[in-house]
């Protein structure tokens, strides 16, 4: 109650219940996204192996859809089944399939399923008639559409008089743009090639409409794009192997014993005797668009609550010390939302700051069996640093932990940033 008694306006109710104070609400901070997955299937497993509950009693649940991305791929990593409720599987949602489409085409020219789905998308006024012209031109000439494509884009244009005017401009600018993108996917990261594909074709503006749902289809253009910056030298080819590996997978599991993933509004209505609630950073819960708006604040408070009272049984709230967004490593803050949770029905179960670094690194060797690398410093305090989107800056503090160097930067434009140094690429400026 200490939760949604501060919501405003709200006359407070004395309950009660017949089953007595039941178990502490179990809190933990662990260190990224990647390692809350990890925490919640190590807590998932443990306790079905020691009968506390099975895992088809558990569902985890989090505020936005793109946040499922992480937690799908460790369950399909680990061999473990889950379902997903009110959501399509992150790899099978109509933007993320457009995009890897788009990255399958620019590998493959003469992938002509990849082609067709987004030869049109976003729409560039090209009919039915005229996709079928080229379908049936590329057949006739023996060539693939692409070849087709690549003819209308250069100076002397062989088929162009096959089409109308409109059409041959729009067919030969795609082609252009193709050429260029694959030009480019030879020797820049697969995050760059997207990250120019989004840029070219305007998707954002085509899937982002202002409205909330508008926002999550963005956040999980976003969540690919943070999955391709994982690994900068990834090869564009070994990036799609692994999507294929992980989305190829049957994730709308009938196993009774399997845990359930869901969004915090797909939540109401329903009871779960174990209940993880995850992401609760400021920025994800209360959503960062919350902000500004009092009632819409108040709604995420609303959120939040509905959420703890899914459990029947227990309740293990989970954040992070860092996440990842934008090609950027952030490190967070609590959600404002633990702090109204009485004290004496919390359990602390995070890491101290002095051994979270180790704690990861114990967790990822029993379930991935590889340690982080260790690195030297690149950076020190009083650097000048310029990034590609805050502008110039100065270092404020640099900092190993769990092989990864940490910066604490205050940039001119941008404000005072957490960085992870292999993920911001700063450029260090002379003097």
């Amino acid at each position: 109650m200490g939760v949604i008694d501060r919501a405003p306006g709200r006359q407070r109710k004395q309950l009660f219940t017949d089953r007595g104070q039941g178990e502490l609400v179990t809190i933990h901070e662990a260190y990224d996204e990647g390692d809350e997955a990890l925490y919640v299937l190590e807590t998932l497993v443990a306790g079905a192996r020691e009968r506390l509950w099975d895992a088809g009693d558990v569902a985890i649940m989090y505020r936005t859809n793109a946040q499922s991305r992480v937690l799908e791929e460790a369950f399909l990593r680990h061999n473990l089944p889950y379902r997903l409720v009110g959501a399509q599987r992150f790899y099978g949602r109509r933007e993320v399939k457009d995009l890897i489409a788009y990255l399958r085409l620019i590998l493959n020219p003469a992938d002509q399923v990849s082609l067709l789905r987004v030869l049109n998308t976003p729409p560039r006024g090209l009919g039915a008639k005229s996709i079928e012209t080229l379908l049936t031109l590329a057949d006739q000439q023996r060539l693939s559409p692409a070849a087709i494509l690549q003819d209308l884009a250069g100076p002397d244009a062989a088929f162009r008089t096959t089409f109308g005017a409109r059409p041959a401009s729009a067919l030969a600018d795609f082609g252009q743009r193709l050429a260029a993108w694959r030009s480019l996917a030879s020797t820049a990261p697969v995050a760059a090639v997207l990250e120019a594909v989004l840029r070219e074709v305007g998707y954002r503006q085509f899937i982002d409409d202002g409205t909330e749902e508008g926002e999550e289809r963005w956040a999980n253009v976003e969540e690919l794009l943070t999955l391709a910056q994982e690994d900068p030298g990834i090869a564009l080819e070994t990036f799609l192997e692994n999507i294929a590996l992980v989305s190829d997978q049957d994730t709308l599991s009938e196993d009774q014993h399997a845990a359930t993933l869901l969004t915090l509004h797909a939540a109401k209505g329903l009871e779960f005797p174990v209940v993880f609630i995850v992401g609760l950073d400021e920025g994800l819960l209360p959503h960062q668009r919350s902000y500004e708006d009092p009632e819409a604040m108040a709604e995420e408070r609303r959120l939040f609550y509905v959420g703890m009272t899914r459990a029947k049984d227990r309740l293990f709230l989970v954040r992070t010390f860092r996440r990842h967004a934008a090609g950027t490593s952030s490190l967070t803050e609590a959600s404002r939302f633990l702090s109204d949770l009485p004290a004496d029905r919390i359990r602390d179960a995070s890491p101290t700051r002095i051994t979270r670094a180790q704690a990861v690194y114990e967790r990822q060797t029993r379930w991935e069996g590889s340690a982080p690398t260790p690195l030297e410093p690149r950076y020190r305090a009083g650097m000048r640093v310029r990034h590609s989107t805050f502008g110039e800056g100065m270092v404020l503090e640099s900092r190993l932990t769990n092989g990864e160097e940490e910066l604490t930067v205050q940039f001119e434009v941008g404000g005072l940033k957490w960085l992870a140094a292999s993920v911001a690429k700063l450029d260090i400026l002379p003097g």
